[in-house]
């Protein structure tokens, strides 16, 4: 008998921009109402466009609450029973921070150091540091994780040796880059892989002693773009100029490039705004500078913008040194929005307005304990390959509603 329900009978075309206006936990619902909006809900062009509708981009935040039982894991990873607080990851949208928060994840704060640890954020996926060695994938907005292949004793010598995670899009996986200092080799570990990979082509072994050494004094998490890694300049120059380190995703080869012009380049921070490479210099005490690479081939920076300082003069809060900038945060959106600053002090400035538009004051009361991480989000209804839904059994997060 043929179903005569109405909206049945609508092209899928308008099915599919019905769908679009949906919040995602509804999308994800709609997926298992029958195969047809499955195949919507999935298709390519439908995930492009909803990437390109509606997901805010948005810094993450810890924030502390009171406690939630846990279970034991096979691993022994929560082992202890209930913990005393837990700590949740938190969205805070650059255009709307205030009103807009959306938690991600939660889990118990008193798991060790090491494990559990938010190392990183591409593409809509959270990168924890599970164990050592040990690396575990959440995206929170499909509600969907996967692990990296577990590392060999002999690669977790190096204390943390994690030094870029990145979407491949040829291959359609997610890999990190990592360092071994003590074998001085570069290695990529990705999804769906056996172990460990070994660049095929190997940097200068100097570069471990000019590159990735002075790394491990800093929070530095590198901007993917064009294919590339980028991470902040380093070292001054003569006149000024600095340079940054890029790493080539597809040919798997690093090379240097021009930097903004800063006196103080451990201070400056990397972001992606509208397609640009951009920087933030913390360098000076009243403003804040933006610098955009206006051409990336001839490695052209210009300076853009100043922002008024989100600390008061005189205030403890803004960093100082490489140290400080650990918890600097730094994101723009596609409305020209970008936020600035730390727990001390955060902004979100108006490129197209060129003024300072709104002072985010949750993020900067003791009381409401959320602390401004230096990472990324955007999320994702990408269903990507290796990454199945969580259980309770193996999976030490609990994922929170997104809508």
């Amino acid at each position: 008998m043929e179903d005569t329900t109405p909206i049945r009978r609508l092209p899928e075309d308008t099915i599919a921009d019905i769908l679009l206006r949906l919040p995602s936990k509804y999308i994800l619902r709609s997926g298992a109402v029958c195969t047809a909006w499955r195949r919507i809900t999935t298709a390519p062009h439908f995930l492009s466009a909803r990437s390109r509708r509606q997901q805010p981009v948005s810094i993450l935040a810890h924030a502390f609450l009171a406690a939630a039982p846990w279970a034991c894991g096979d691993d022994g990873l929560l082992a202890g029973g209930s913990s005393s607080e837990d700590t949740a990851v938190e969205a805070l949208p650059v255009a709307s921070p205030e009103y807009d928060r959306r938690r991600l994840v939660r889990y118990p704060a008193t798991i060790p150091a090491h494990c559990g640890r938010l190392l990183a954020s591409c593409a809509g996926v959270l990168l924890f540091k599970k164990a050592t060695g040990h690396y575990l994938l959440c995206n929170p907005v499909a509600r969907r994780w996967a692990e990296l292949p577990r590392l060999p004793d002999e690669y977790c010598r190096d204390a943390d040796p994690e030094y870029g995670f990145y979407f491949h899009q040829p291959s359609g996986e997610f890999r990190l880059l990592c360092c071994s200092l003590r074998r001085r080799i570069w290695y990529v570990v990705s999804t769906g892989a056996a172990g460990p990979r070994h660049l095929k082509a190997n940097p200068d072994p100097d570069l471990i002693t000019r590159f990735a050494r002075p790394l491990l004094t800093t929070a530095a998490t590198p901007v993917a773009l064009h294919g590339n890694l980028h991470w902040p300049p380093l070292w001054l120059c003569a006149g000024g100029e600095t340079r940054i380190t890029a790493f080539n995703t597809v040919s798997e080869t690093f090379q240097q490039m021009a930097g903004p012009t800063s006196r103080t380049p451990r201070m400056v921070k990397l972001f992606e705004m509208g397609g640009l490479l951009a920087a933030a210099d913390f360098g000076e005490e009243k403003h804040v500078d933006l610098w955009f690479l206006e051409d990336y081939n001839a490695e052209r920076w210009a300076l853009s913008h100043r922002v008024a300082s989100p600390w008061k003069h005189g205030s403890g809060g803004r960093p100082r040194n490489r140290w400080g900038m650990q918890s600097v945060a730094v994101a723009s959106d596609d409305e020209g929005n970008v936020i600035v600053g730390n727990n001390d002090g955060l902004v979100v400035y108006s490129t197209r307005m060129r003024k300072t538009v709104r002072t985010v004051d949750s993020a900067v009361q003791g009381k409401n304990r959320v602390f401004v991480s230096m990472h990324v989000f955007k999320g994702s209804l990408v269903q990507h390959p290796c990454f199945v839904a969580p259980t309770s059994a193996d999976f030490p997060l609990i994922i929170h509603s997104w809508s």
